[in-house]
């Protein structure tokens, strides 16, 4: 599973935490992988795996119903 980069920028700008929002920017490739990308995680503070949890209901939201 990959977390879009974008994503990530967003959360930092909405809580105001443009710094972080950069350093994603710079750092991070277009589209993350939590578990080889764990440390980068976590030097901005964040859990890879909470991340692939609140994704996971992310994509569970939007996906179309098979109806």
């Amino acid at each position: 599973m990959h977390i879009p980069k974008a994503h990530l920028i967003e959360q930092f700008i909405a809580a105001g935490e443009l710094d972080k929002a950069e350093q994603v920017d710079r750092d991070l490739p277009d589209q993350i992988d939590p578990i080889a990308h764990a440390d980068d995680l976590r030097a901005l503070g964040l859990d890879a795996g909470l991340l692939m949890t609140q994704s996971d209901n992310l994509e569970d939201q939007y996906r179309p119903r098979a109806d």
